[in-house]
């Protein structure tokens, strides 16, 4: 009977324990419905900016818009060209390589980005976004630019290569957004001659 009654309170101090363990480790904060469902959505990088002109109509701005996007480029090509109401869009593409003579991988490929120009009597709104690598391959796909791992993983695509690549991206956007810029400055009206 010792046995008993010893096995016994020990039996009911180790669930007292447990119990009071569990008690205190549930949390009695309450969240709003809110915080609780809504996912938070991560940032995007984006180049964007409202550029105010010289009493301009919006008609002409979205004729200079579509020009720049039908203009070619020797640094980069732009495809999938259109316009609607009062925006014109299209995405920039810029060919990549790696720089050195035996890279540790050869994330050839693309940088890719979405480019909107949006227009109102005397002023314009560009938006850069979407800025994204896609490798020549398919294998070594870094993907979004805002993307901490890339999506082929930091095994294959290792993390300074990773941010070289991002440096090259926002280079490469800072470069449209100059090329933009010096496009809408040219009246549409101009016509640029064929020379042979």
């Amino acid at each position: 009977m010792i046995v008993d009654r010893f096995s016994l309170k020990f039996a009911l101090i180790v669930m007292v324990v447990l119990f009071s363990g569990a008690l205190m480790a549930q949390s009695t904060e309450v969240k709003p419905k809110d915080e609780e469902e809504v996912p938070k959505k991560k940032a995007e990088t984006k180049l964007t900016e409202v550029v105010i002109t010289d009493s301009l109509a919006s008609s002409e701005l979205l004729n200079r818009a579509i020009a720049w996007v039908k203009e070619e480029s020797t640094k980069y090509i732009k495809k999938g060209g259109s316009s609607s109401g009062s925006k014109a869009e299209c995405i920039a593409s810029f060919s990549i390589k790696p720089k050195e003579l035996n890279p540790e991988v050869d994330y050839t490929g693309k940088i890719l980005m979405k480019v909107v120009i949006e227009v109102k009597d005397s002023k314009y709104r560009y938006t850069v976004s979407e800025i994204k690598h896609v490798s020549k391959s398919g294998k070594v796909n870094g993907g979004s630019i805002d993307n901490v791992v890339p999506e082929c993983g930091s095994m294959v695509l290792k993390d300074i290569t990773w941010k070289k690549l991002k440096g090259e991206a926002m280079r490469n956007a800072a470069l449209v957004v100059a090329d933009l810029k010096e496009g809408m400055k040219k009246v549409s009206t101009e016509v640029k001659t064929d020379e042979w």
